[in-house]
């Protein structure tokens, strides 16, 4: 897990750096507005990576698009997001929600392009890349979620 984690964050600094000019303001506020909790948009999500996975297993092109469809053009919660957050933890997580919306989107096309060419092991292996993504997130902020 620990390799996850230090993996993740490199990754994620670089792609902070390809983000600036964005905020997390602007990324919620450009999302269509869904009547849900954050967590309930990561059990959606879950599930999407979920249909993808057994898109890739049944070889099933149209599978892995409707889940990655899913990922791609998720609506925002009915709240911010950040503010499951402590007070201090809030900008570091809203870098994060940056940084993440723009990694799991790059991943989740990666699987359906491998899918789309019936490269079946590539694809199995970059849904591997999408799943540690969002299990480096949770691994950093899961447990500092308010209760």
């Amino acid at each position: 897990m620990k390799k996850v984690v230090v993996t993740s964050l490199a990754v994620l600094l670089t792609t902070l750096s390809h983000a600036q000019g964005k905020d997390a303001e602007a990324l919620v506020a450009g999302k269509q507005k869904a009547d849900m909790t954050y967590l309930q948009l990561m059990e959606i999500m879950g599930e999407a990576s979920s249909m993808m996975h057994k898109g890739v297993l049944r070889q099933n092109k149209q599978m892995v698009k409707e889940g990655a469809d899913i990922i791609l053009t998720h609506p925002a919660p009915n709240h911010k997001p950040w503010t499951i957050m402590a007070e201090e933890d809030q900008a570091g997580f809203k870098k994060s929600l940056l940084a993440y919306d723009q990694l799991l989107d790059t991943k989740a096309g990666k699987v359906v392009e491998d899918a789309d060419q019936g490269a079946w092991t590539k694809a199995s292996n970059s849904l591997n890349d999408l799943n540690a993504t969002c299990l480096s997130c949770h691994a950093m902020w899961q447990e500092k979620v308010k209760r």
